[in-house]
């Protein structure tokens, strides 16, 4: 009897944390499909360069997720002003100086890209980092664009990668050598 007992629970261990390391996620949100609800989740608001808050759907809370690969300059503290609107009601972007600092023009860049977009959210084997901020990759659905590549590549983050979390590391070296190379943003400095 004691046998059968340590057989069912190596079983069920194997079971429950096999499929994280296939997968990058846990066995639980594996057999219990936890990942699946961020398959299309909206882009709520932009906390910082390489944090975004989203929403899911009717009556979910709303998430931070803090993007795998990058180290990000603070968010730049902005003064609440009346926006110039166009006949649409879109904000109008007025030009980019040599004077807008580059927090702003990071902040701008990836509050375009991202908020009302639909996005998935994927992750990688720690899904929690020192913080308790939980850790994503995040891709457009529209284009499937890879957010956290795309940030490198303009040159508004600094490359930051701590494994385990290497599932996409080629790719954002790649993209942070490109900005590097094309001296962008924090690169070109």
């Amino acid at each position: 009897m004691h046998t059968i007992q340590k057989q069912l629970i190596i079983f069920t261990c194997l079971f429950l944390f096999s499929p994280s390391v296939a997968f990058s996620e846990t066995g639980f949100d594996f057999f219990f499909k936890d990942a699946a609800r961020y398959q299309d989740v909206i882009v709520d608001e932009i906390l910082s360069t390489d944090t975004v808050l989203i929403r899911g759907g009717v009556g979910e809370k709303r998430e931070t997720f803090k993007l795998i690969g990058l180290r990000a300059l603070k968010a730049p503290k902005r003064k609440k002003v009346d926006l110039d609107r166009d006949q649409y009601g879109f904000i109008k972007k007025g030009e980019v100086s040599p004077l807008t600092p580059i927090e702003d023009q990071a902040y701008d860049f990836v509050e375009e890209l991202l908020v009302g977009q639909h996005v998935r959210i994927e992750f990688d084997s720690n899904k929690k980092a020192e913080n308790y901020a939980t850790l994503a990759y995040v891709f457009l659905l529209e284009n499937n664009a890879f957010v956290n590549t795309e940030i490198l590549r303009q040159g508004y983050a600094h490359l930051q990668i701590r494994p385990p979390n290497t599932k996409y590391a080629k790719q954002l070296r790649e993209a942070y050598k490109e900005a590097r190379a094309e001296k962008r943003g924090l690169q070109g400095e």
